[in-house]
């Protein structure tokens, strides 16, 4: 029976330490059947010696460690730019808007100048000027410009 015992506490030790390697301190206690224990606490209500390990880290873990901080630096750029691309594409949303915009402006100011043979236009100043023909044709031809531009 007592080799059975000393077996299966060798073979609880030899587990505790490959499974929780990265435990800093085990305990171990004698309960009142004379039954010896190992844990990573102590039970309560009973006095444990404090037992010292000596794990090592596994031979691969700066390799892994590395791996692991690569990868944080390759995400975070990747979110970096799915984030520009989408400032990007915002911003080139908002182009086409004021374009679609500017068109529209353009293409309405040459109806205007087209339809009416007097056109009344108002000045930098506020005052309010008639156009002159060759004035409105030089707006049409302005508009025209603006179109082509902006429509196109």
């Amino acid at each position: 029976m007592r080799p059975f015992l000393l077996v299966s506490i060798t073979c609880l030790v030899f587990c505790l330490q490959t499974q929780l390697s990265h435990a800093d301190t085990f305990y171990k206690w004698v309960d009142d059947q004379g039954v010896t224990h190992y844990g990573t606490r102590p039970p309560e209500g009973a006095s444990a010696e404090s037992v010292k390990t000596h794990a090592q880290k596994p031979a691969n873990q700066d390799q892994a460690t590395k791996e692991l901080e690569e990868t944080k630096v390759e995400q975070t750029i990747e979110t970096k730019e799915k984030e520009e691309e989408a400032r990007f594409q915002k911003d080139l949303a908002a182009a086409k808007q004021e374009r679609k915009k500017q068109c529209e402006e353009a293409r309405q100011n040459k109806v205007q100048l087209t339809l009416k043979s007097r056109v009344k236009m108002k000045m930098e100043d506020g005052s309010i000027k008639m156009l002159s023909e060759e004035e409105r044709q030089a707006q049409i031809k302005q508009a025209d410009e603006a179109i082509k531009e902006f429509c196109l």
